[in-house]
């Protein structure tokens, strides 16, 4: 269930219907679908022929994954969590991902931080999200000792990354936004293009007008009724939401987005949070840790750090930063 996808125009140039299909208009001569990440990624693009760009950029959705999925039991990730020593040798890619989220976590102040693996666990969320069930027994009651991602040691000389014992990592937080990014680097020379991921969106140039391309935000619980619209251009957006990623752990309802000052799910009186950002990596990081910190503190976290954002409460009103551009 998305709740931030590209819109639809119809001849007229109008958004159409709430769809969340994309159709390839005489503007946008290249449209591609597949698979990736437990989401379908789209991408478009105004460039005359970027079949091979497109294909280029779907390898790199497939190589983010199987490097940095904790549901992959080869993945390098899932190595490095079950490593039987303090220091790894680790490939270029999971380096340069360390080192962002290890910046990531000191420009929320802490509040991003992939270290909460053994929480994320804990709650219920052990197996990919299509095989956790809606209502699971509580599971036994057993210390877990923190970490922060702030424990690593980079030794990018040596390819090395040092990790406390008990330290295990989930990039859930970052990944899907990091793969945009590195598929908008693949589709850069196409200028005009369009990369939705299950709605973490980058957007590049003028898209199907001249206006940018069309955004819309819906509903975390109808994602087919939109509230908000907004044309991005050089951008990216993404929601984080628990609306949907809930179930039951004894008689505790548990989500996915862990406050890591707390060691458990967010406490949280948003339903969903989205953010625009330059890139779909700090909108992804960025829409989590609002949602964390809940409507009063998000607004406070996104407008110090100059970020449009757009807030849905459970008690069903809406808010946004002062520099929200929607309508």
């Amino acid at each position: 269930m998305r709740t931030t996808r590209a819109v639809e125009k119809n001849s007229n140039g109008k958004p159409g219907p709430g769809s969340a299909a994309v159709q390839a208009t005489p503007e946008l001569l290249g449209y591609g679908r597949f698979p990736a990440m437990n989401t379908e990624v789209r991408i478009l693009t105004a460039a005359l022929d970027a079949a091979e760009l497109m294909g280029q950029a779907e390898d790199c959705f497939r190589d983010v994954e199987q490097h940095f999925s904790r549901f992959i039991p080869d993945s390098e990730l899932s190595l490095l969590n079950d490593r039987q020593v303090d220091h790894v040798r680790i490939s270029s890619e999971m380096m340069t991902l360390l080192k962002l989220c290890v910046r990531m976590h000191r420009a929320t102040g802490g509040l991003f931080d992939p270290a909460i693996l053994p929480v994320l666990e804990g709650a219920g969320y052990d197996r990919s999200f299509d095989q956790v069930p809606p209502t699971r027994p509580e599971g036994p009651k057993t210390a877990i000792e923190p970490h922060s991602i702030a424990e690593i040691v980079l030794e990018e000389s040596k390819s090395v990354v040092r990790l406390p014992g008990g330290m295990r990592l989930d990039f859930g937080g970052i990944g899907k936004g990091y793969a945009v990014d590195r598929a908008g680097q693949v589709m850069s020379p196409a200028g005009d293009y369009l990369i939705d991921a299950g709605g973490d969106i980058v957007a590049s140039g003028n898209g199907p007008g001249t206006e940018g391309w069309l955004i819309a935000v819906g509903h975390p619980t109808s994602p087919e009724e939109d509230l908000q619209q907004v044309y991005l251009h050089n951008e990216a957006i993404a929601t984080s939401s628990i609306a949907r990623r809930r179930w039951m752990r004894g008689t505790a309802q548990q989500h996915h987005i862990i406050d890591p000052r707390r060691g458990e799910p967010a406490q949280t009186d948003c339903l969903s949070v989205s953010v625009i950002a330059p890139t779909a990596m700090e909108a992804d990081v960025y829409a989590k840790c609002a949602l964390i910190l809940g409507s009063e503190g998000g607004r406070l976290l996104l407008e110090g750090h100059n970020l449009p954002g757009f807030f849905v409460l459970a008690d069903g009103n809406v808010e946004s930063t002062s520099n929200w551009k929607g309508s």
